[in-house]
């Protein structure tokens, strides 16, 4: 993978500016979009429908989800102060863009969400889940970390604690959206998840990965791969190349989103909230994020496009997305605009994925 320094980062965003395709950028300025997802996929168990059989509880989706403006207590049973402090710092993201509010509360008090870590009676569960919505009411532990220790990266404390809040305010995994159209290769998935961490059956696959919600229940109206409630997916495990990379940030989509289900003030918000400052030197894959002068970035495979400055919200699933020039070339995963619609380029063709403003 290249390294782009601070002149790199300029240019690139001179070069998003005028959407520049990849065919078109030399091949010194290209970076490699592909992560070595092949030694452990770590990824969240659907903790609420646990047998993988009882699929009727996607239906009262709607009615897990908790009361706009009300406050969520949460609870740790057990873990240490520094991974407690990181599952906090990184909870609250949500706070700047649904109207709830979290209060962490003592070990001993009453609490909505249960939080507990892979240590003492919790020491076999090695993986990451929560209950869904108000579902979190009735179990205890609600929440369950099962790979953070004292030296967990803040990109994988943000990535695995934001995505199970999510499934805590009521939200479902991405993939699973309805119209998602991932073009699975079953048998490399089967196959992967049938081995180390996970073991899983390939009912537990069908239930995790491949079964997709009714529209009626699904929590987006547009498909985001970039997600905080996707699960990474190789190029083996697509029979077209697709793949989504570990986000670990919430998306443009997420943020407006999650407004319109708790909708309310929030007391502001910031779209750089969790996201790193840009470091010179350091090698960035597509999709990564960085803020750098006030201002936030996202990696492409041509350059950085400009998302917007630090201190706002977007509402418009548009924002940053450059209009369609006829004529050029676009690689599979590039967004354009086109008469007020947002599209990304597909090995197939054009996928619409919903109106700009939404």
């Amino acid at each position: 993978m290249k390294k782009f320094n601070l002149n790199a980062l300029l240019i690139g965003v001179l070069c998003s500016l005028i959407f520049i395709s990849c065919e078109k950028e030399p091949i010194e300025n290209f970076e490699s979009s592909q992560q070595d997802f092949s030694k452990d996929l770590k990824v969240c168990i659907e903790k609420w429908d646990l047998d993988g059989n009882d699929f009727s509880k996607a239906a009262t989706l709607k009615s897990k989800q908790w009361n706009p403006g009300q406050t969520i207590r949460v609870k740790f049973l057990n873990g240490n102060s520094f991974v407690q402090s990181k599952v906090k710092q990184y909870a609250k993201q949500w706070e700047s863009y649904a109207n709830l509010k979290f209060e962490f509360v003592s070990s001993s008090s009453s609490a909505n969400i249960k939080i507990s870590f892979r240590e003492g009676q919790y020491a076999n569960d090695g993986g990451s889940w929560s209950y869904l919505g108000t579902d979190s009411n009735s179990y205890s532990p609600s929440m369950h970390f099962g790979w953070f220790n004292n030296n967990t990266s803040d990109a994988e404390f943000s990535r695995t604690t934001i995505h199970e809040f999510g499934h805590a305010l009521g939200l479902i995994h991405e993939h699973q959206n309805p119209v998602a159209g991932i073009n699975w290769d079953k048998d490399a998935v089967y196959a992967y998840y049938a081995g180390a961490p996970n073991y899983w059956s390939q009912a537990q696959v069908d239930n995790n990965l491949f079964r997709r919600y009714e529209a009626s229940v699904s929590n987006y109206s547009a498909y985001d791969p970039q997600s905080i409630m996707h699960y990474p997916i190789p190029a083996e495990h697509t029979l077209d190349g697709f793949s989504v990379g570990y986000n670990n940030v919430l998306s443009a989509t997420d943020k407006s989103f999650i407004a319109t289900v708790y909708p309310g003030d929030t007391g502001g918000g910031d779209i750089c909230d969790g996201v790193a400052p840009y470091v010179s030197g350091a090698s960035y894959a597509v999709g990564d994020k960085v803020t750098y002068q006030g201002q936030l970035y996202e990696r492409t495979s041509t350059g950085w496009r400009n998302l917007g400055a630090c201190g706002t919200i977007s509402s418009d699933i548009c924002d940053g997305v450059q209009e369609y020039v006829s004529g050029r070339s676009y690689a599979v995963g590039e967004k354009v605009t086109y008469q007020g619609s947002l599209y990304e380029r597909t090995s197939t063709g054009w996928r619409n994925l919903g109106r700009c403003g939404s």
